[in-house]
């Protein structure tokens, strides 16, 4: 390698870099709204950095793997919602160096890295401000297997076992973070070493990697066993119902998926070229480790659409592996290229995934300049986006919504009837004394901390009906309010979602308590509201 190519490579490999500290980065500079289902990223963040253990303090439906770095930037912090968001730039960071160390070693050149890095950072990095545990799950897996692939082709045998036993630790914890997406890392992870052990034919690397994940499962299982475990699994807390819905994942196949049934039909397609046209395909680990890699993550994208379908774009990172496989499979290399020709592909490509940033600019230049973008109200206008007349009162417009007035709420946007609300409950008498016992079934769970009352211990921390409280917790929590256990309960009623909170719930409460205030919920719909109801004997 020349000088001038030397040059040339790390320049590359600044410009890789450089981006992803961009991407990543970004959310820091910006106020962004108060996100839907972010009151769970912050409670277990929170009940974690002050001491409390899952299981034995508080209940949930899945494992803690989510919460360890999030706690761990709150001891550093400080329980804030900006906390949370450094804690997500960390995330994204690992995620994508991880993401360029795989196609590094399976081969793919520094442009080819450098494009494939330009839709992983747009597509999924960009959209992925807060924590949010369907996506550290993936970043967990993604480190998995950069250890696992660093095992795979290694020479030293003390390096292959430290690395085995890394890519085993985070694939343990990827199922300790979310089930299902756990359990399809595990999978994937296992078909690479299954695939490596057909090629060498040493079966002492399988064994050890299957010791390893006992050894691991172990310390993540054992020590919560005296606990109430179970749990996480919803067992003996009827109804229990599977989210893995075989009707539901033939639907969003059949019904969709058209780029991951496209992009399968490409790597087939080129797997079954390569098989033709090279004698050693299916033993050359990069070119086959890279097709069984991209095969995995397609079919993993096809499942967890399903059974983790919150938010839509949840699965929105196998575009960036299946364009690094099939780009890296074409008949030339943009390594010849000339700067006009690759910086026409990047700006194709953000041309491509304009949607995100498009839409996130137009919220800003709204900010500026009020009106810009809005539509012709007049009844003369009929266009594809002013056939129909919105219902107004469903939708309260973000651009409406300030900045949170509170330091646990720092750097968050949130409509003024919450900001309202939440005065009014910091003039309540009540709320301040020592040791209220608060139920708060809402999505203002950072409260807890701006107000000063103590969580709420031995009891679920996530009331979405029949995924994380269950008929047995519900009939418990009734029977505390018939008993007026608690000072002030805060009940966040959604009408338009099935039961996310539980309607018996708000029965006993109009039952047995007296609502002396209701504001709007932190989302855009003003139906979404927050019940503030205390004990009849405070009054």
């Amino acid at each position: 390698m020349t000088i001038k190519e030397i040059i040339k490579l790390k320049k590359m490999e600044i410009a890789q870099i450089g981006m992803i500290l961009f991407f990543s980065i970004l959310p820091l500079f910006i106020i962004l709204p108060f996100k839907i289902n972010l009151f769970l990223a912050w409670e277990g963040a929170y009940r974690m950095s002050i001491g409390q253990v899952p299981f034995r303090d508080f209940y949930l439906p899945m494992g803690f793997g989510f919460w360890i770095i999030p706690a761990l930037f709150f001891k550093i912090f400080g329980p804030f919602m900006s906390s949370l968001i450094k804690a997500q730039v960390f995330i994204n960071l690992i995620g994508a160096f991880a993401f360029r160390s795989i196609l590094k070693k399976l081969g793919v050149s520094p442009m080819n890295v450098f494009l494939s890095l330009l839709i992983y950072c747009i597509s999924f990095v960009f959209v992925n401000f807060w924590p949010w545990y369907n996506h550290t799950v993936f970043i967990f897996e993604l480190v998995a297997i950069h250890f696992l692939l660093e095992h795979i082709f290694s020479e030293s045998n003390r390096r292959k076992i430290i690395q085995l036993m890394l890519g085993a630790f985070f694939l343990v914890l990827a199922v300790f973070t979310k089930q299902d997406g756990g359990a399809l890392a595990v999978i994937t992870g296992s078909v690479l070493l299954l695939y490596n052990f057909l090629v060498e034919k040493k079966v002492k690397w399988i064994l050890l990697y299957a010791a390893f994940g006992v050894l691991f499962a172990a310390l993540f299982v054992v020590p919560f066993l005296s606990h109430d475990f179970l749990y996480w699994f919803n067992w003996g807390r009827p109804p229990h119902n599977s989210r893995v819905n075989l009707s539901d994942i033939l639907r969003d196949i059949f019904e969709g998926s058209e780029w991951i049934k496209f992009y399968l039909l490409a790597v087939v397609f080129v797997v079954i070229k390569n098989v033709n046209t090279e004698e050693d395909y299916l033993t050359n680990k990069k070119k086959f480790l890279f097709a069984l890699f991209t095969f995995s993550i397609l079919i993993q994208a096809m499942l967890v659409q399903v059974t983790s379908y919150i938010p839509h774009n949840v699965n929105i990172y196998f575009h960036s592996i299946a364009f690094a496989f099939l780009i890296s499979n074409v008949a030339f290399t943009f390594d010849k290229v000339k700067v006009w020709g690759f910086s026409l592909m990047v700006l194709m490509i953000m041309f491509w995934w304009s949607a995100d940033y498009w839409r996130y600019g137009q919220r800003i230049i709204d900010r500026m300049v009020p009106g810009l973008f809005a539509q012709d109200g007049t009844r003369n206008q009929v266009s594809k986006y002013s056939w129909f007349k919105p219902d107004s009162t469903q939708v309260v417009a973000r651009i409406n919504w300030k900045k949170a007035p509170y330091k646990t709420f720092d750097n968050v946007l949130l409509p003024e009837g919450t900001i309202a609300g939440i005065d009014s409950l910091m003039k309540l008498e009540i709320i301040h004394k020592p040791g209220v016992k608060v139920l708060n079934m809402s999505e203002l769970t950072p409260l807890e901390h701006e107000l000063g009352f103590a969580p709420a211990v031995n009891e679920p921390m996530w009331y979405h009906r029949n995924v994380s409280i269950f008929d047995k917790e519900i009939g418990e929590y009734c029977d505390k309010i018939t008993r007026q256990e608690y000072d002030v309960v805060l009940f966040e009623y959604i009408p338009n979602l099935n039961q996310f909170y539980p309607d018996e719930v708000r029965a006993c409460l109009q039952k047995n308590y007296i609502k002396v205030n209701t504001f709007q919920a932190p989302r855009d719909n003003p139906t979404n509201v927050v019940e503030v109801y205390l004990r009849p004997k405070t009054e």
